[in-house]
């Protein structure tokens, strides 16, 4: 499949592959079965095959965190490390019926929430691709260590909206998501970002995901990669969304790596 390239030229950083908006995460709807994407700050050491990571700078208005707050950008792979070194043992998509992700979410300056949400399942039954869109964002402080860079507050975001899965309308999501540092804490392989998943068929048609709506995937694990919870700023200021009855129980059901006990 041939991927296609959409530059934009933002001040103070680089042209970036099909970047959402300057500062943000590559939008993958360009080539919607590849995973490649651009990612603010440090590109994650372990990715799975197939995907593919530009890094680019913080934005320059990146300060120190206000009172909670944040904006989320992610890339990652869910896979196994018994050896518990912090490397997954089996890298490649699809080597360990892995999902492979990344996007991103941010509050804009009329009040709404923008962004793109790419999960890609590698079952024994074949991939299956979900994209959505973002239009909610919520963000909180679970007693645990991070984020580090770029030193917000929160360390957990929830976020989701509408999305196709194997390009079908009709869908929403749900992500949980847990930036612990960078990924792992000083050595610590078993301090690592956590991340989960669900993909609603909306059933009562409300577009809201709820009891109501059929469950078609879910997915809960610590990860391979990196997610980062951004303080907000004036580009991307925060007013928290409502937290709903499944937004609540994805996160408090959310499987966090070993010694992620706080």
């Amino acid at each position: 499949m041939s991927r296609s390239l959409r530059l934009i030229f933002c001040p103070a950083t680089v042209a970036l592959l099909a970047l959402v908006g300057c500062g943000g995460v590559v939008d993958p709807i360009d080539a919607p079965d590849e995973d490649v994407f651009s990612i603010v700050g440090d590109c994650p050491d372990n990715l799975p095959a197939g995907s593919g990571c530009i890094g680019s700078p913080l934005p320059p208005d990146a300060q120190p965190p206000e009172q909670g707050g944040c904006w989320v950008t992610g890339i990652g792979h869910i896979g196994s490390d018994t050896n518990g070194n912090g490397i997954s043992d089996k890298p490649g998509a699809g080597k360990a019926e892995q999902d492979s992700f990344g996007g991103n979410a941010m509050g804009m300056k009329d009040g709404s929430v923008r962004g793109q949400w790419q999960n890609t399942t590698h079952l024994k039954d074949g991939k299956h691709v979900f994209h959505g869109q973002a239009e909610f964002l919520y963000c909180f402080n679970d007693g645990g260590p991070g984020p580090d860079v770029p030193k917000a507050t929160p360390n957990r975001a929830i976020w989701g909206g509408p999305g196709k899965w194997d390009h079908k309308d009709g869908y929403l999501f749900i992500v949980s998501a847990a930036d612990y540092k960078e990924g792992k804490d000083a050595g610590d392989a078993n301090i690592r970002d956590a991340y989960a998943i669900t993909v609603y068929k909306d059933t009562d048609g409300d577009g809201k995901a709820s009891s109501a709506d059929e469950i078609v995937y879910q997915e809960s694990d610590c990860i391979f990669g990196n997610f980062q919870i951004h303080p907000p700023n004036n580009g991307h200021p925060y007013v928290p969304s409502e937290m709903t009855g499944e937004m609540s129980r994805i996160s408090g059901t959310q499987v966090l790596c070993p010694t992620n006990n706080w």
